[in-house]
């Protein structure tokens, strides 16, 4: 059984970085990502973390909005996985968009406590 002491640390340090995102942080997403992290996005964009981080900084993504609707949460020691659905509120390059993306993303604890490694999603169809 996952603790939930730390399923609510977990979801307190993914809520920053949604925050840390829709804000354009690069210092707190920086923190919150490993240096190995990859970014899958639901359009099957792939990006590293400098490439993720540069582009959400920067206005190629314009995010306006993460809202997180569901999220389980599996614990092994130091690695966590979360399966969840998330409404995103995007621009990007002048487009908005606005839907319900299904993901799995990994978390790793390590010296500076627990980074996001790995996010990979899908839309959910209308």
């Amino acid at each position: 059984m996952t603790d939930p002491r730390i399923v609510a640390e977990l979801e307190a340090i993914d809520d920053r970085r949604a925050a840390a995102t829709i804000a354009k942080d690069r210092a707190a997403l920086e923190a919150l990502f490993t240096e190995d992290m990859v970014y899958v996005h639901s359009s099957a964009t792939t990006e590293d973390r400098a490439t993720f981080v540069e582009r959400a900084c920067t206005g190629f993504y314009d995010y306006t909005a993460l809202t997180p609707l569901k999220r389980t949460w599996r614990v092994w020691g130091d690695t966590a996985l979360c399966n969840g659905d998330v409404r995103i509120q995007v621009v990007v390059k002048g487009t908005a968009k606005d839907f319900v993306s299904r993901y799995l993303q990994v978390w790793r604890r390590g010296p500076d406590g627990w980074r996001m490694a790995s996010w990979q999603s899908t839309p959910v169809p209308l």
